[in-house]
């Protein structure tokens, strides 16, 4: 593709390039740029493309934000960011406007969401195409794993792979990353969901509010042509009215408030959740496996998004009790003694409603086993452990990522929460888990919260092996 063809709808300041070269690549890394590619000239949070321009040997064009040294081609651009993302679309010949994007956006339940949402449009004969925490899928066969939404060159080669293998929707997880850092730039939203906002990722957005309106930002930035919107949430309400505003049709859905998709007569055992779902009018009775209220959030959510995608309530009261948990998203292991729930929650809103649910459930006392991420938001340290502290019976803190960080001082943090509370802590996270799972009596609950199904520490640069259900399964004879 010609460098032209690349510039359309591009806003450029200046061009001293030839544009009618043929570009090969696109790409943000210096050491990997060949003859033929453009490289675009980043500035990240510790480092700037700019100042690796000198190292390069190849002959290429610089798409920068300031003008280069002289004998260097190159696009002098608004937004480089939005430029690598509206040119990897054009790269790829605009994938997403062959088939149906939608988007997930909000702090918790974004990859259980787009999960079942993907699972209710199978059911209804749909091809799909996933991209997300768990990796990326092409009717259901993995084809990738990397970030939760992809570097823009990457998503949209993904999308064309799936457009190219006749998927006809695409629901996708968009993180506030991802919208910080306009990945998603040319690509439009049929639907997109808000699932809730809490707090989250400061350490990279300068305050709450700066986190908050780059997720609601999204919904009223052009890119979205139809909101679902939890209504239960307060964040989810000031949406509703900004879209609105916006000219965004909004469909809202909750339990509490009133809402266009809500459930009624909700009850919940360890066989999973029962309820019957209003969606606009019409009436599903659902049975599903799934546990806890955040999953009649998350289902709530699902349906209300297929059923405005077009499938039938026949349909969805037919392959919603087919819908399957996320593993690591509040799995079930039982052993001799009690229950073990493995669950990736990793915030405060998140592990208050993981342990609520596990409160309910269990039958005599709930241990939990958490830990925080190093060089991570330092200040939700405490509110966690302050809320492990309000719903446990005794807690074991640990460890969980710590990367570069002195992993004593990150569950001092944790702890400085806990005072009064009962509590044990174990630098070794598989240590942790074993001590719990010692201390467990008949009728107990053991609650392992943070990682989820990953596959790995992250210590000090390396991805040291490691699983929780693994550590479970060793430790408690799981079965």
């Amino acid at each position: 593709m010609r460098l032209l063809e690349l510039l359309d709808g591009i806003d450029t300041v200046a061009v001293c390039a030839n544009t009618d070269e043929e570009v090969k690549g696109l790409k943000i890394h210096s050491a990997e740029v060949e003859d033929g590619d453009l490289f675009f000239c980043m500035k990240g949070r510790r480092d700037d493309g700019n100042l690796h321009l000198k190292e390069i040997r190849a002959e290429f064009v610089a798409v920068t934000e300031t003008v280069p040294q002289e004998g260097i081609p190159y696009v002098l651009v608004a937004d480089v960011r939005k430029a690598y993302a509206l040119m990897s679309s054009a790269y790829w010949g605009h994938p997403s406007s062959g088939m149906r994007f939608v988007a997930a956006v909000g702090t918790n339940g974004k990859t259980s969401t787009v999960h079942y949402i993907s699972s209710l449009l199978t059911s209804a004969g749909l091809r799909t195409g996933r991209i997300g925490t768990e990796g990326h899928f092409i009717e259901g066969e993995k084809v990738g794993m990397s970030l939760t939404t992809p570097d823009s060159f990457e998503l949209n080669e993904l999308l064309f792979k799936m457009r190219t293998r006749g998927v006809d929707v695409v629901a996708a997880e968009v993180s506030a990353h991802a919208i910080k850092l306009q990945k998603t730039a040319g690509i439009t939203a049929e639907v997109a969901v808000f699932t809730n906002l809490t707090r989250d990722h400061l350490d990279y957005f300068r305050s709450f509010e700066e986190y908050k309106e780059t997720k609601l930002g999204y919904f009223t930035s052009g890119a979205v042509k139809k909101a679902v919107v939890n209504a239960d949430d307060p964040y989810g309400r000031e949406l509703m009215e900004r879209a609105a505003d916006a000219g965004v049709p909004v469909v809202s859905y909750g339990l509490y408030s009133p809402a266009d998709s809500f459930a009624v007569n909700v009850r919940e055992d360890m066989d999973g959740v029962r309820f019957v779902a209003n969606l606009s009018d019409d009436i599903v009775e659902v049975r599903s496996h799934l546990m806890g209220e955040f999953n009649v959030y998350n289902l709530l959510a699902a349906m209300t998004v297929a059923r405005e995608l077009g499938v039938s309530a026949e349909t969805l009261a037919r392959s919603v009790g087919r819908v399957r948990a996320v593993k690591g998203r509040f799995s079930v292991l039982k052993n001799d003694r009690g229950s073990v729930i493995i669950d990736y929650a990793h915030t405060p809103d998140g592990l208050e409603q993981l342990l609520r649910t596990a409160r309910t459930l269990t039958k005599a006392r709930l241990i939990t086993v958490f830990g925080c991420g190093g060089e991570r938001d330092r200040g939700k340290r405490r509110l966690m452990g302050e809320t492990a502290a309000k719903f446990s019976d005794f807690t074991v803190v640990t460890s969980d990522n710590p990367r570069f960080e002195d992993p004593e001082r990150i569950i001092a943090d944790v702890t400085s929460g806990m005072a009064g509370a009962k509590f044990k802590t174990f630098v070794d996270r598989t240590e942790a888990i074993a001590y719990a799972m010692s201390e467990m009596s008949e009728g107990d609950t053991v609650v392992i919260a943070g990682k989820g199904n990953e596959d790995h520490l992250d210590i000090r640069g390396k991805k040291v092996p490691y699983s929780d259900f693994d550590a479970a399964m060793r430790w408690g004879q799981a079965r």
